[in-house]
């Protein structure tokens, strides 16, 4: 799936607009850039924002009490071209072929090339191994390291199909990662598991 196109790009991460005003990718989702046709750049959402097109003009209120949430889109059809949303991803490895490279590129990703999202065969393939997490825990500024490694483990969890070993193998490498840091690895720990509980709990409701 097309998630957007990139309008911003450095050797750490880059910036998409989303194709779809208010819809950008989960927070923690792994997604991708193919910077060749053979490789594919990976990212990891660390924060997404939908504002206006123009940076000295905020989004003024439009709703009353008859006009609310989606009736107000409805009603100003011409939002779709005032306004935008962005989603910024960490760079976090490349895969070519059969070799997966947990690691920064050497080259930032294109401008204007699409980001897509993974498939569960891919997100498998290259979350089995856990090394990009120090690259999580110190490449954030726009969200805190606690929150974007909480979802994006969340995320991955159900992506690979509620698979509990790969949960618990990504509890222990957080754990081995902050073992000098015992406030941020209950912070994470917590994170997970409050989060996969809830997702629980509404999917036995369905």
């Amino acid at each position: 799936m097309r998630f957007g196109e990139i309008i911003e790009s450095t050797s750490t991460q880059f910036v998409a607009e989303s194709l779809e005003l208010g819809w950008p990718p989960a927070l923690g989702g792994l997604v991708k850039v193919g910077i060749s046709d053979e490789s594919d750049l990976y990212g990891v959402v660390c924060f997404s924002e939908t504002a206006s097109l123009d940076p000295g003009r905020r989004a003024v209120r439009r709703s009353s009490d008859e006009v609310l949430d989606l009736q107000v889109y409805r009603e100003n059809p011409q939002l779709e071209h005032v306004l935008r949303t962005e989603f910024t991803s960490l760079c976090v490895g490349v895969v070519a072929g059969e070799a997966v490279f947990q690691g920064l590129s050497s080259r930032p990703a294109p401008l204007h090339y699409s980001v897509s999202g993974c498939s569960p065969e891919e997100t498998t393939r290259f979350t089995d191994d856990l090394y990009y997490f120090r690259l999580l825990l110190g490449g954030s500024v726009l969200v805190t390291a606690e929150q974007l490694l909480a979802s994006h483990v969340r995320e991955m969890y159900q992506t690979r199909g509620a698979d509990e070993e790969w949960l618990r193998g990504a509890a222990q490498e957080i754990a081995r990662l902050l073992k000098q840091d015992y406030d941020q690895l209950m912070g994470i720990l917590h994170g997970i598991e409050r989060g996969t509980r809830l997702r629980s709990r509404g999917e036995s409701r369905e």
